[in-house]
């Protein structure tokens, strides 16, 4: 495996073509769905989860960011029970994560609100329902989620998709038609990081000395090193060794390099180094939160959160209610507030992209919706019926309710009528327009993906700097 170095003996992929069955559906709640959730919205999706959770043994709630998974356990406790429903995310300290984990593995816990702390890896035993508010941004990513439930042999993982916007709900569709045809993201593999390299060069030579030809070979048998030249190497080896030197002197050289004798062995520290800075997660400065009296940790907030916070503040975390005593510098003391009624902190992160492949799979959905609608002619202004093609193939193709399919309709079809072309991937559309202030802002209904939009946002915004010699947001 790794980079193929036998190459006589060769590899097969076996495709046993077996598709599991998912019981997959979009849940829509009576009031249309807007640009914004309003409160009138929220509360209907409060009490259809209510409904689903009860009709289940155990329901698993994944959400997108930590706030909502705090805000949605506070809304379903309410309703539920406090001792019925809890929250799981990152910023929660190891052990209230693990007692959650083993009270719905258990049985104990009706629901569990989760991030993508509990997608992958943690076996938390059967579940009957999954349901995600919000897109997932990602195909895969909801069938992971959605297969986390009806593990047995003859069971059926069942999900609930809940759309929070009108364009969260042709998203929602064009989910649904992607799991239809069988579609999945590409996984995208790093090409030889070089910071990777670094870190795992520490870790090598810190349990013994290396050759350097041996470790460059050794690098070399990785699939996303096969390609990593020898000058590119040697440089990260001596970055290694030389570190970098500012006015106090030499830091940051962590092995030792021998060039007579062609070896690498590792400088003190280096073993510690490579067992507590693996990785290529960014740290967070977030403020640790200590319940006083017993020094407990129970997880930790964002600093913006904290530097606002005083002392009596009732904040939630992990589905319970604290309230300050004091702010220190890297740390919030808290007691219990014996349930009163709390602010929801926030943190700040990067939200996640839609992929390629579903950005490709929206803009297929919307052109078929396109042709399929005649709202430019008079006959289509006249026609009462002139959505009901885009409906039926909606419902057909993607299986979405009579609901949404008519709400999808609607939204489109006024898109269609006020720009004259649905944006795709085949029809960029810039809209101008100037707000209250006279500014002008310009858009561009662009539904390639965050990872092509934010690279050519980037370089619009460098053109027009040159261009017009002024900064503009973008």
């Amino acid at each position: 495996t790794g980079a193929g170095y036998d190459k006589g003996k060769g590899c097969k992929i076996l495709n046993t073509g077996h598709r599991r069955k998912l019981e997959l559906k979009i849940e829509v709640p009576r009031s249309p769905l807007g640009a914004v959730m309003s409160n009138e919205v929220w509360e209907e999706v409060y009490e259809r989860l209510e409904e689903l959770i009860l009709r289940h043994r155990t329901t698993l709630v994944f959400v997108t960011t930590r706030s909502m998974s705090e805000r949605l356990a506070r809304h379903l406790s309410e309703r539920l029970g406090t001792e019925n429903v809890t929250s799981h995310h990152g910023s929660m300290s190891k052990e209230h994560r693990h007692d959650a984990e083993q009270r719905l593995k258990a049985g104990a816990l009706k629901a569990l609100v989760a991030t993508a702390s509990l997608e992958l890896g943690i076996d938390i035993g059967s579940v009957d329902l999954v349901c995600q508010i919000g897109s997932p941004k990602a195909i895969a990513t909801l069938i992971q989620r959605v297969g986390r439930s009806g593990h047995t042999i003859t069971g059926t993982p069942k999900g609930r998709l809940f759309p929070l916007t009108r364009d969260e709900l042709v998203e929602a569709a064009a989910i649904m038609d992607s799991v239809r045809r069988g579609e999945l993201d590409r996984i995208i593999i790093p090409e030889q990081p070089l910071d990777v390299l670094a870190q795992q060069i520490i870790a090598e030579v810190a349990n013994c000395d290396f050759s350097e030809d041996d470790l460059y070979h050794l690098v070399r048998k990785a699939y996303p090193y096969r390609g990593l030249s020898r000058e590119e190497f040697d440089g990260v080896v001596s970055m290694l060794a030389e570190g970098y030197t500012p006015r106090r002197g030499r830091k940051h050289a962590y092995i030792q390099r021998d060039l007579m004798n062609g070896t690498v062995r590792g400088r003190k520290g280096a073993r510690i180094n490579a067992l507590m800075s693996g990785g290529t997660i960014p740290d967070q400065f977030d403020y640790d939160v200590i319940m006083e009296p017993t020094e407990t940790f129970i997880g930790t907030l964002n600093e913006d959160f904290a530097i606002e916070s005083t002392a009596g503040d009732i904040v939630q975390l992990g589905n319970n209610s604290w309230r300050i005593l004091r702010v220190e510098k890297g740390k919030i003391r808290v007691e219990d507030a014996q349930g009163l009624p709390p602010t929801m902190p926030f943190w700040f992160g990067e939200a996640p992209g839609r992929t390629v492949e579903l950005s490709a799979s929206l803009s297929r959905l919307r052109e078929e919706v396109a042709s399929r609608m005649d709202v430019g002619s008079e006959k289509g202004k006249l026609d009462p019926e002139w959505k009901r093609e885009a409906e039926d193939w909606l419902m057909e193709s993607a299986g979405v309710s009579h609901v949404a399919a008519t709400q999808i309709a609607e939204y489109l079809g006024a898109a269609k009528a006020a720009l004259g072309v649905i944006p795709s991937q085949k029809d960029l559309v810039a809209e101008r327009f100037f707000d209250e202030a006279g500014d002008m802002h310009l858009v561009l209904h662009s539904p390639f993906g965050s990872r092509v939009n934010r690279a050519w946002g980037l370089a619009l915004r460098k053109r027009f700097c040159r261009t017009f010699n002024f900064e503009l947001q973008a």
